[in-house]
């Protein structure tokens, strides 16, 4: 490959905080930046000369960035900005923004690629931390309503085309007001978080718990929920938070609203106004549970 190298290339390749390549129709790197040889564990660039992606990260990588690298070059278009996400053998995820330019020669004839590598791992971890903001409670770590729906959702088209039931148990607090109200907000929220631990202990790992407000929880049962085992797991957990939330006085209870998929609807909406309607009604009979 005849490229003449120069000052500006040079000072390039040797002080750039990105990660810099060029490869040869072959996909074989010709050319790398000193930043690039260090992440790849060699001294000199030199060492990385005549490699290919396969050879540097794997198959699954490697094989991937070849089709992207030969697009490139066969149809002489810019690749701009590609996300990549790759993890090394100590399961480190390191997250790239990558563009590919078409190299020439004098001639106008594409000889290889030119390529621009930038770590975002900073960018990725805010962007999956406003995320994780946007769909969870803040003072429990638990799923809120917009997170809840969605596992709702999924839930309906799972167990749609499966023809099986899941339960949704809508959960209020009695007696938590009073809490607030005597011992403070802080001693609130620390009962709070003892039944969001409750309920989290309490259930399958595939189920889902929720908090959407105030002193109001949501559970997901999915799979093979049956209106008596809805029942039964509505009870076991009133029992737990009566006898653990307020180990002392026993002065938190729960009223626990049951809704059944597709019994008492088919949409997610539907299903929690059920699941609350049926919980005001246990309230207001002072019992443990209702189904809707």
């Amino acid at each position: 490959m005849e490229i003449e190298d120069s000052w500006v290339l040079n000072t390039l390749m040797e002080n750039t905080a990105d990660s810099i390549y060029i490869k040869d129709r072959q996909c074989r790197l010709w050319r790398i930046s000193r930043k690039m040889a260090l992440d790849l564990g060699a001294n000199d660039p030199s060492e990385i000369y005549g490699k290919t992606d396969v050879e540097l990260f794997g198959e699954e990588l490697g094989n991937r960035t070849l089709i992207e690298d030969k697009e490139v070059m066969e149809q002489g278009i810019p690749k701009v900005g590609l996300i990549e996400k790759y993890i090394n053998k100590k399961g480190d995820v390191n997250w790239t923004s990558t563009t590919k330019l078409p190299l020439k020669d004098a001639n106008g004839t594409i000889i290889g690629l030119l390529g621009i590598t930038r770590e975002i791992n900073d960018i990725k971890s805010s962007e999956m931390g406003f995320q994780w903001l946007a769909t969870h409670d803040l003072l429990t770590g638990l799923p809120n309503r917009f997170l809840l729906l969605d596992h709702i959702e999924q839930a309906i088209f799972h167990e749609d085309r499966s023809k099986n039931l899941f339960a949704l148990l809508f959960i209020d607090l009695n007696g938590f007001k009073k809490i607030n109200d005597n011992a403070g907000h802080k001693k609130g929220d620390e009962f709070l978080k003892t039944v969001a631990l409750i309920l989290t202990e309490k259930v399958r790992l595939s189920d889902t718990v929720a908090r959407i407000g105030g002193d109001e929880f949501v559970v997901l049962l999915e799979g093979l929920i049956t209106p008596e085992n809805s029942k039964a797991i509505a009870l076991k957990l009133a029992d737990a938070i009566m006898m653990n939330v307020d180990h002392e006085n026993h002065s938190v209870t729960a009223s626990i609203g049951i809704s059944l998929f597709p019994t008492n609807g088919k949409d997610a909406e539907t299903l929690l106004k059920e699941a609350d309607r049926a919980m005001y009604e246990a309230k207001r009979s002072n019992i443990p549970y209702r189904l809707a």
